[in-house]
């Protein structure tokens, strides 16, 4: 009988070992699924907060061109600038320019332009704050909040009636007054269902829960309807809303990113586990969580196998002292409390050394050898496990930020390694983008620039892995920002090269491709910084090289120049970008000089135009299956290719 407790001590211990085990794979599994979750919210704020800096930068540059403030022109025009954010941000439902009542020309009751989308979410409208909707906005949050915080300030979520009766957040940024334009407010609202389901949680196997919790403490998100917009003392406070928003709070001081809420000992499986993590931004709390109960079946399944051993070792223990019962009760003792020891979580808990030969030395001998196994067994096993998980979370991180930072599709493409839009008028772009390995040290990206023409990047980063993955983010969001606030392409090149090299000296190298697209009249402005050179198709399949290097790569050296050149795409011709993992594809053991190459690329692209519909799909599906024919199918780099159609 005592044996028999001993023996149900020790599988206690085993479930003890395998629920930890499980429970740290399983959080470190879920923090990895909101950190991607935050990664890509983070991503939409930053996207929108440009916008509306934009708006700021333009405002203060045309000042001129918008007095009288009020007057239909300057009124168009501003709702122009407007628009601009709506198109450019799927998220943004509404963008306003505040000037408060009292302001050098501004009416009594104020001045504030805005423009949203329609209903149905098809078309936009236009209104003045202050005239059609009788909003005295000058106290409200947004736009008192704004004021101490130059750099632009995230409102807590509310309910906004003239928004369509909907919650929303609101990204405000004040202005200061210059020339004739008063200081002033600039807005973007996003409706928080549609941010909110953007981010759509899934994991695996979904067994994880999720919810978003405001800078105050106010439920934004959440898998029960009931509990939005809800704070802690509006819950029970035995329900798992409230302990989560009290855990949060918690977080929000310690910074500890688990914790266990619920009734009950660890043993009870009666609780849930959480996982903290922040959006800057915004200020928001993503928590992950899932029940303890989900531990039950891998527990079970794992006690088919574990205890085995154990089993064994009781039934041999059992047999000794069932043949010398009175002379073996003295010396178990010693197995006993080390067994004891062993079933509370001390697996270094070893029996007394004994020379004895007879059973009682023998169980002994064996009890601590089993102990010293099992040990090194679970070492190796929690060893082996926390690199598989951090090798998982760190591929899976860098696969969704990658497919985060390419451009949206506005029609259906065939793979997800696809980008296709019809977005400016006259011209269809189609960009692939095939990492070599798990992760990609190539992008590609194109947005309009807000005075008719558009920028397209390609660009390739030096380096594998996630340090090139989030260079790559860096240099999309300095890229962007550059190529709208520069006219010329070779300015944009070196404001982004002096700050990458401002902000992470010590980062890799990136070559890339810069051009500023007019589809109105086919010009086309580049700047080319140590990226392979282009491939210009004529309306009679016939290719040319251009846009030729212009200057040095990225990130190299402080003070590089460019230079700007201009080319031309006449209707029905095609220009086509690409990585130098299309130039330098090969098989597997060539040499130098079995690379396919800029002249084959050209070839290829020759023959799939000529006596053909030129397309950007049809162009880039041949290349590409040239490339794999030459290469045999061996794939040594990252491959990117833009094909440009105008028509």
């Amino acid at each position: 009988m005592p044996l028999l407790v001993t023996f149900l001590l020790m599988i206690v211990a085993q479930v003890k070992l395998d629920s930890e085990l499980l429970v740290e794979s399983i959080r470190q599994k879920m923090r990895a699924s909101v950190q991607i979750t935050c990664l890509k919210a983070e991503s939409e704020f930053l996207s929108i907060e440009h916008a509306v800096a934009l708006q700021v930068e333009i405002i203060r540059s045309d000042g001129e061109e918008l007095v009288p403030l009020e007057s239909p022109a300057a009124t168009k025009k501003l709702n122009m600038f407007l628009a601009t954010v709506l198109k450019s941000n799927p998220f943004v439902f509404g963008a306003a320019l505040a000037f408060a009542p009292g302001s050098p020309d501004v009416a009594a009751n104020g001045f504030g332009p805005y423009v949203c989308r329609t209903a149905d979410g098809k078309g936009l409208r236009t209104m003045n704050l202050a005239l059609d909707l009788k909003y005295n906005f000058s106290k409200a949050p947004w736009f008192v909040e704004a004021g101490p915080e130059p750099d632009g300030v995230w409102s807590e979520p509310y309910f906004d009636e003239g928004g369509g009766d909907q919650f929303m957040t609101t990204y405000s940024m004040s202005f200061a007054a210059g020339g004739e334009i008063p200081a002033g407010v600039a807005t973007a609202d996003v409706v928080l269902a549609d941010i909110v389901k953007s981010l759509e949680f899934k994991t695996r196997d979904s067994q994880f829960d999720f919810t978003v919790v405001s800078g105050k403490g106010r439920i934004i998100s959440s898998s029960d309807p009931e509990a939005l917009m809800k704070v802690a003392t509006d819950f029970d406070p035995s329900s798992s809303e409230r302990q989560t928003l009290d855990a949060v709070a918690a977080f929000r001081i310690s910074g500890v990113e688990f914790a266990r809420i619920g009734k009950g000992l660890l043993f009870t499986f009666s609780g849930s586990r959480l996982v903290f993590i922040n959006v800057p931004t915004t200020d928001w709390v993503f928590v992950g969580s899932f029940p303890e109960t989900n531990l039950l079946p891998s527990i079970l399944e794992a006690l088919l196998f574990g205890p085995g051993l154990l089993l064994l070792g009781a039934i041999i223990a059992m047999t000794v002292v069932w043949r010398s019962a009175d002379r073996a009760v003295a010396p178990l003792q010693g197995v006993i409390v080390a067994i004891e020891k062993f079933s509370k979580g001390d697996l270094s808990a070893r029996a007394p050394d004994t020379d004895r030969e007879d059973e009682i030395g023998l169980m002994t001998n064996a009890f601590n050898r089993m102990g010293g196994d099992l040990q090194g067994a679970i070492s190796q096993r929690e060893i082996a496990e926390t690199k598989r998980i951090e090798v998982e979370v760190q591929i899976s991180a860098a696969r969704d930020v990658q497919r985060l930072l390419l451009p949206q599709s506005d029609r259906e493409v065939e793979s997800k390694d696809e980008r296709s839009t019809d977005e400016f008028t006259g011209v269809s772009l189609l960009g692939f983008n095939v990492p070599a390995s798990e992760i990609s040290g190539d992008f590609f990206d194109w947005f309009p620039r807000g005075d008719g023409t558009f920028a397209l990047v390609i660009a390739d980063v030096c380096g594998k892995g996630m340090p090139a993955a989030m260079v790559m983010a860096v240099c999309r969001t300095l890229l962007r920002r550059a190529a709208v606030e520069t006219n010329e392409p070779h300015l944009a090149l070196a404001r982004v090269n002096e700050e990458i090299i401002a902000q992470a000296p010590r980062s890799n190298f990136t070559t890339g491709v810069l051009l500023y697209f007019d589809p109105r009249t086919g010009s086309i402005l580049y700047a080319n910084a140590g990226h392979p050179t282009s491939i210009l198709v004529r309306v009679d399949g016939t290719t040319s090289h251009v846009m030729e290097g212009t200057g040095t790569v990225l990130g190299l050296e402080a003070n590089s120049v460019w230079q700007t050149q201009r080319i031309q795409l006449d209707r029905g011709e095609d220009l086509v970008l690409v990585s130098d993992g299309v130039t330098e594809a090969g098989p597997e053991t060539a040499g130098a000089d079995r690379l396919f190459g800029s002249d084959r690329a050209a070839a290829a692209i020759s023959a799939a135009c000529k006596g053909k519909q030129q397309s950007p799909k049809v162009i880039v599906e041949e290349l590409v299956a040239s490339v794999k024919a030459w290469s045999h199918n061996f794939q040594g780099d990252d491959m990117t290719i833009i094909a440009i159609s105008r028509e």
